[in-house]
């Protein structure tokens, strides 16, 4: 491929990044190559994100009918205490943590973990752990079963080589010798809150 086309192909892609419509490594890919300083793809992105801008202004506004919110509000009436506390119930249940939100605690040197949600009835906790680059867990036994979805960077766990996208699975019982990092990586963990430590190095 040739310069030419490889350029004309990014600012195809353009397009999808500023509808969002990219996945998170597509759009890290775009936004290396905007900061290698591509104009032709920056004019490109800023015209289409103008227009993605204005799609949202281009629909008319529309009045309810009345009857529209007659309707509403005699269902709002018909609703007593009981039914208005658990619709707010349902609301609380609903839970979202953004990147910004929670607290990261360092458990190690070097590898920290930021718990999202723990269920009380199985102890089961979902949890993102963050390893700096060149640091290792201790060999450790699984009280029930653990999953890992790798989200960034390279981690081995017990002799398989992850990457971002990859998935690894570990029944109960099962320990795992290695699990380490050469570049550093994030990745999202669902298990036990508690594991069984066999060398604390």
């Amino acid at each position: 491929m040739t310069d030419r086309a490889a350029t004309h192909a990014m600012t195809d892609v353009a397009a999808l990044y500023a509808l969002g419509a990219l996945s998170q490594q597509e759009a890290r890919s775009f936004e290396q190559h905007l900061q290698g300083g591509c104009g032709e793809c920056e004019a490109e992105l800023e015209s289409f994100a103008n227009t993605v801008a204005a799609l949202g202004f281009s629909a008319s506004d529309e009045q309810p009918p009345d009857r529209v919110r007659s309707a509403l509000l005699a269902r709002m009436a018909s609703h007593g205490p009981a039914e208005i506390e658990a619709a707010v119930k349902t609301s609380a249940d609903i839970v979202s943590v953004r990147a910004s939100e929670g607290e990261w605690h360092e458990v190690q040197k070097g590898v920290s973990f930021k718990r999202l949600y723990v269920d009380t009835n199985t102890g089961i906790a979902t949890t993102l752990v963050r390893m700096q680059p060149g640091t290792a867990l201790p060999i450790h036994r699984h009280l029930g079963v653990e999953q890992v979805f790798v989200i960034e960077g390279d981690c081995n766990i017990a002799g398989h080589g992850l990457v971002a996208g990859d998935y690894h699975r570990a029944d109960a019982g099962t320990t795992h010798e290695t699990t380490r990092t050469v570049d550093g990586t994030l990745f999202l963990l669902i298990a036990p809150e508690c594991y069984e430590v066999l060398d604390a190095r």
